[in-house]
């Protein structure tokens, strides 16, 4: 199938936990449902159209950088009566020196005004990692063609339950559990539980994967 290759790299990111309030924690990468909104600022797409534009998009993530994580607190002014006090504290998770490539799977059209953005670097609203001060730096890669492969290994973030880890190998990996469906209103309805290493490609058994380039891409 058709897809555009592309990364997505900066300073600072943060892509909320929704469970979290004052205490503000981030998922460990960039997950399916905040890749469809970078698009979309990319391309203008308006906000009620979102789902519907997004809705067939196929998406592969693979982590370019190791995760680091910075702990910040902020003093915040209280906008309800907060027990008379006119601020409170609150402790906010940041991932720090991001970068991965992103792998899209959708029509060609769409596909191509993707490309034609991203190559001349003209985009409708600025994209950003999560949240609107972690501005993205987009770099277009290539356009491929992804064929099933044969083969047992991933580059990308795949489920856990697809993945076969030795316990005697020494591996540097991360799991966390990522949205990767949500509603027009951008509720999110379904999770994964996932795993992905750094430049670790890992075993899986039984699930899709496809080989784009030179590396073996499992889409969400």
């Amino acid at each position: 199938m058709q897809t555009l290759v592309f990364t997505a790299k900066g300073a600072y990111a943060r892509f909320r936990c929704p469970h979290t309030t004052t205490s503000a924690l981030t998922f460990l990468s960039i997950h399916p449902i905040a890749v469809k909104g970078l698009i979309g600022a990319v391309l203008g797409v308006a906000y009620d159209e979102m789902y519907e534009h997004t809705k067939n998009m196929k998406i592969g993530i693979q982590v370019l950088n190791p995760v680091y994580k910075d702990t910040q607190s902020f003093n915040l002014i209280a906008q309800t009566n907060n027990n008379k006090a006119a601020n409170f504290q609150s402790r906010v998770q940041f991932l720090r020196d991001v970068k991965y490539r992103i792998f899209v799977s959708d029509e060609e059209e769409k596909l191509q005004r993707l490309m034609d953005a991203l190559q001349s670097h003209e985009y409708v609203f600025t994209p950003y990692l999560g949240c609107s001060e972690h501005i993205a730096k987009l770099e277009y890669e290539d356009m491929l063609f992804g064929n099933v492969y044969s083969g047992q290994s991933v580059d990308t973030l795949v489920p856990k339950e697809y993945t076969v880890l030795d316990i005697k190998e020494d591996l540097a990996i991360y799991i966390d559990r990522i949205p990767i469906k949500n509603a027009k209103d951008r509720e999110y309805l379904a999770y994964s539980k996932i795993v992905f290493g750094v430049d670790i490609p890992l075993q899986t058994k039984d699930c899709e994967i496809y080989r784009v380039g030179e590396r073996n891409v499992f889409f969400f």
